[in-house]
């Protein structure tokens, strides 16, 4: 019989499990649907007119992109898991942590402002050009096949926060207190898979417009300065990747 603590926990899983899936598909068709304006006649505007007319919709996308980020950074910090642990709620964190990014990235992608203007860095037309279209296509859902592979590897049902309650419920100790020394230090650095993946689907668009733009470069650097590995990482991978290799090498004889 679940506790009512216990129960808590496992609707905050639940709704991590379906909030997770949810916003990354809306954000999978939000970057992969082709744009079919066609471009303007100039990559920037050139009157003051002009630059306000695209400079407000990038104020508020702005304003969307800096939320998301915050959120991602602040919630990750010692001090916010002193505070679940505070009230009772730790093991809900993973949860607690995914169901508040989904929420920031469903909000982000409501209230995504594009310029009438529609200044585009580059603009390529897929709908008279299927190679374009299905090398586009095929690219993006290669992309995100890596990145949830990836995410098994690196322990999904942890991630998600469904591990944490299985755990608990059957009376068992934090899933990461099985993991290696080194595989926690990793995981504290980095628990997103393919900076590469991500990168390509961030930035392979038919029409670059500046608000795609912006998304693109902020996440790019986002990505890059928060996801530091370290030479001990890289050491951690070559061991598991000898070891690997020796099993497969055992198992073949």
């Amino acid at each position: 019989m679940l506790s009512f603590k216990q129960l808590v926990y496992f609707v905050l899983s639940l709704l991590s499990f379906m909030s997770v899936f949810y916003s990354v598909g809306k954000l999978g068709i939000f970057l992969a649907t082709p744009s079919r304006t066609q471009p303007s006649t100039q990559a920037f505007p050139t009157t003051r007119a002009e630059a306000r007319a695209a400079l407000f919709p990038l104020f508020f996308n702005t304003i969307w992109v800096v939320l998301f980020v915050l959120q991602h950074s602040a919630m990750r910090a010692d001090v916010v898991k002193r505070v679940w642990k505070t009230i009772g709620l730790e093991l809900a964190e993973r949860s607690l942590y995914n169901i508040a990014s989904s929420y920031c990235l469903l909000l982000l992608l409501k209230n995504w402002k594009t310029s009438p203007n529609q200044y585009q860095l580059w603009f390529f037309d897929v709908e008279h050009n299927q190679t374009i279209w299905w090398l586009m296509v095929g690219s993006h859902v290669l992309c995100w096949i890596i990145v949830y592979g990836g995410s098994l590897m690196v322990d999904l049902p942890e991630l998600i926060g469904l591990k944490h309650v299985y755990y608990d419920i059957n009376d068992l100790a934090p899933p990461m207190s099985y993991k290696s020394r080194e595989l926690q230090d990793y995981y504290k650095r980095y628990r997103h898979p393919s900076f590469v993946a991500l990168s390509v689907v961030l930035w392979l668009t038919n029409g670059m417009t500046i608000d795609r733009f912006l998304l693109a470069i902020v996440w790019s650097v986002y990505m890059y300065l928060a996801w530091n590995t370290t030479q001990t990482d890289l050491q951690y991978h070559q061991h598991q990747l000898e070891r690997k290799r020796a099993e497969l090498v055992r198992v073949t004889k």
